[in-house]
């Protein structure tokens, strides 16, 4: 995961300097996949969009029969709509660690 798309993203910490941006991006990714105990951000895009992409590819077939037309367009519909919903979820588990790690660190 490349968490240079998070830089200056995160309202908590966009006032900052890039570079404790940064370390505390990298910290809560770290600590996203300690957590978890395997690297969810990595497994998560596959997982999503493989099931996206089959479930309106499949659900096109069951519902309008075998168009190839449809079935491309059911494609790209999955695709667009995982992204969407693995850009939700990457950063919401972002955000929730980036929030523990600066909760720990006032304290």
């Amino acid at each position: 995961m490349d968490i240079k798309q998070y830089i200056d993203y995160f309202d908590e910490i966009s006032h900052l300097k890039r570079e404790e941006q940064f370390i505390l991006l990298e910290g809560a990714r770290d600590e996203i996949h300690t957590r978890l105990k395997f690297p969810i951000l990595s497994f998560i895009p596959g997982f999503i969009r493989l099931t996206l992409i089959l479930l309106f590819v499949g659900g096109s077939y069951f519902i309008f029969g075998y168009s190839a037309w449809l079935l491309v367009v059911s494609f790209f519909l999955g695709l667009i709509c995982s992204r969407i919903v693995i850009i939700e979820i990457s950063d919401s588990l972002m955000l929730k660690a980036i929030k523990r790690n600066l909760s720990k660190q006032k304290v």
